[in-house]
């Protein structure tokens, strides 16, 4: 039940803060960094943050499950199961660039209903529960954001990941006309740009984790937003199904997604 989120929500924040004051102390240090079994970059400022977040929240909730992207799941088995990315954008990170954030997100009974997102270098905290609105947070000013009401393709930004494929981005640009934001590393940074209407239109060419958009779902969808697989079925989150969406997703202010789906659908020739 809501009841329950906003007294969650402020120790999901403070983690959150904590973790990223973590990463802005290690940002100019020399890292350790190594690969995990998929090839993708870790350093010791993922360990770092992701030690204050799940000791932070098993301290917190005891009751609580919690899945982090480096150490895997813990807890019991309960409704409450919290998906956690201590530092996404690794590789922005360790270039010292802007493009990395904290994520936390909540499920309850596998549906997404808090997300906490920080990006600490720019010092832009995103925080909304379900049916409690989003809230941005920048230099001590928290204020109510929605998404915008762009319909437009000349005035819908649209903002991809650093590595988008070219071909993709040529049939983009062929049939929406839009503007192009620079690309940026992290689904959270790119949901906060859209939740301060820095740009509408968010399209990510490959499948992520949970961990990846839970909490960002709920920051987006609480803004007016929505996000949903390239075939425009919903994110789920079936925990006995692996951690992993099925595919690429799609997120946008609402107002032009069907479109773009119907887009993206378009064999590549």
């Amino acid at each position: 039940m809501t009841d329950d989120l906003p007294g969650f929500l402020p120790v999901a924040r403070d983690l959150a803060l904590q973790a990223g004051a973590r990463l802005n102390e290690l940002l100019h240090t020399e890292l350790v960094q190594t690969r995990k079994k998929d090839r993708s970059l870790v350093t010791n400022a993922d360990h770092d943050a992701n030690e204050i977040l799940r000791s932070g929240l098993r301290r917190a909730f005891p009751e609580h499950a919690v899945i982090s992207e480096e150490t895997g799941p813990e807890g019991p088995e309960s409704e409450y199961v919290w998906l956690i990315d201590p530092l996404d954008g690794t590789r922005a990170f360790a270039r010292g660039e802007s493009g990395f954030s904290v994520m936390l997100g909540l499920l309850k009974n596998e549906r997404p209903v808090l997300g906490v997102v920080y990006d600490p270098l720019e010092g832009h905290l995103y925080e909304a529960y379900r049916e409690g609105g989003c809230f941005h947070t920048f230099q001590g000013a928290r204020r109510r954001v929605r998404v915008s009401d762009r319909s437009e393709w000349r005035d819908m930004p649209l903002i991809t990941s650093t590595g988008f494929p070219e071909q993709l981005k040529s049939r983009l640009q062929d049939r929406m006309p839009t503007p192009h934001v620079k690309p940026v590393n992290s689904v959270g940074v790119k949901v906060g740009y859209m939740v301060r209407g820095l740009a509408d239109i968010y399209v990510n060419h490959h499948p992520v984790h949970y961990w990846d958009t839970c909490g960002p779902l709920v920051i987006l969808q609480e803004a007016g937003g929505r996000m949903t697989l390239w075939d425009g079925l919903p994110l789920a989150y079936r925990l006995s199904a692996g951690l992993r969406h099925p595919g690429p997703t799609l997120a946008t202010n609402g107002c032009r997604h069907d479109d773009i789906l119907r887009v993206l659908a378009i064999p590549t020739s």
